[in-house]
């Protein structure tokens, strides 16, 4: 048995192979489960194994034991032999991702779960123009038209699962733009969730507020109340855009609007059902403020276009980063392109990074593709979140 490192783990690893006595020998699991995912399987277990049952017999294959040597990764993704998101197959203290379709909505006692329930532009993949263009076809945009194609984005938004010291779960939803209420039809009853326990704002843009007042069915229906983490600068423009959310005085009495509770949060730590906040200012344009916000070891900034040099060290040490990349090719005035995401990458290091904020000239599977290559070469591990994504993380 002999210690294996691979994309920010480093582990030992025996397999117990059935019907040959006293055989083990020493693997490296990129490689050596590779060949079960297409016949097999994957079952999590209790972190010390993973049982590997062939599919058409129901018979086990094969036992994996695993033994954790240092910090892993901070997600467990898609390994699935169809839908393989990452490079290498990523861990969480040595449970090992189950396939997307077969995922459980939520994780064991203890793990937090981070759901992108959007991981696109302020329009949304596809575009009704590419749909509509009657001599150019639009590949991304119309394949975002099939069910379960991963380039169909929706504005950009981050549910938090926060597992709280007293067992219970948090729901706590970074941002509520225009699509919000279209992903929650989608995401919220596949992932078992019903209340939202806060909301945290980016910034007051339509792509993130303008879903403020769907939330008028968890008020009406579920919930008395929703409180709302925002900055003073942000409710002052939502005092005019959503005034009657923000001043209920002057709804017509009868009227069942979003029931919301203001709170006013500065660019100093918060907390949020017991849950530490950092919030992480950046440029969204000149002169425009936005915040990501760093929770544990998670960062998340969705809309940047230039990261202050004190806003920096609040980014070390990050396990996972969530980062703004527009285009392929360039960055546009107010986000990140993709090239300008690698340098930040580069300059940052964590151990991952997922980007968001995708607009349909950014096709999913050749820029995780041209990712896994820039990856090897330079020992980054990056790929392209997307609508659905679920990963367990310990906050």
């Amino acid at each position: 048995m002999q210690s294996v490192s691979g994309h920010g783990i480093t582990l030992c690893a025996t397999r117990v192979v059935n019907n040959i006595n006293n055989y083990t020998r020493s693997i490296s699991l990129q490689q050596s489960l590779a060949p079960w995912l297409g016949r097999s399987r994957l079952f999590r277990s209790d972190g010390q194994s993973v049982r590997i049952l062939d599919s058409s017999s129901g018979r086990r294959a094969a036992t994996w034991h695993l033994n954790v040597r240092c910090k892993s990764e901070p997600a467990v993704v898609d390994v699935s032999s169809q839908n393989v998101v990452t490079p290498s197959h990523a861990f969480v203290d040595g449970v090992l991702g189950v396939p997307q379709q077969n995922a459980e909505k939520e994780s064991p006692a203890g793990i937090s779960d981070l759901i992108f329930l959007g991981t696109g532009t302020s329009e949304g993949v596809p575009r009704v123009s590419c749909l509509t263009h009657t001599s150019k076809r639009c590949p991304v945009c119309w394949g975002a038209t099939k069910l379960g194609n991963r380039n169909r984005r929706r504005n950009t938004s981050l549910l938090v699962r926060y597992a709280a010291a007293d067992g219970i779960r948090r729901n706590i939803l970074i941002d509520a733009g225009k699509f919000f209420y279209h992903s929650a039809l989608q995401w919220f009853p596949h992932y078992g969730v019903r209340d939202l326990d806060a909301v945290v704002i980016t910034h007051s843009h339509a792509d993130a507020v303008g879903g403020l007042d769907d939330l008028r069915d968890w008020t009406n229906n579920v919930q008395k109340t929703i409180p709302i983490y925002v900055t003073r600068r942000d409710i002052e423009v939502m005092s005019k855009s959503h005034y009657y959310l923000v001043d209920p005085s002057v709804i017509t009495k009868g009227t069942a609007v979003s029931n919301l509770h203001w709170k006013l949060i500065t660019e100093e730590p918060f907390d949020v059902h017991g849950l530490k906040v950092i919030p992480l200012p950046v440029w969204h344009g000149p002169g425009y403020r936005s915040l990501g916000f760093r929770i544990g070891n998670v960062c998340y900034i969705s809309d940047v276009s230039e990261i202050p040099e004190d806003t920096y060290p609040l980014l070390e040490n990050c396990d996972l980063l969530i980062l703004d990349a527009l285009k392929p090719d360039r960055s546009s005035s107010t986000h990140f392109g993709l090239p300008q995401a690698l340098e930040e990458v580069r300059k940052i290091r964590p151990q991952r990074t997922l980007f968001t904020g995708m607009m349909h000239t950014m096709d999913h599977d050749e820029i995780n593709a041209y990712l896994e290559k820039v990856g090897q070469e330079e020992g980054l591990n990056m790929q392209l979140s997307f609508d659905g994504l679920r990963i367990p993380v310990r906050l």
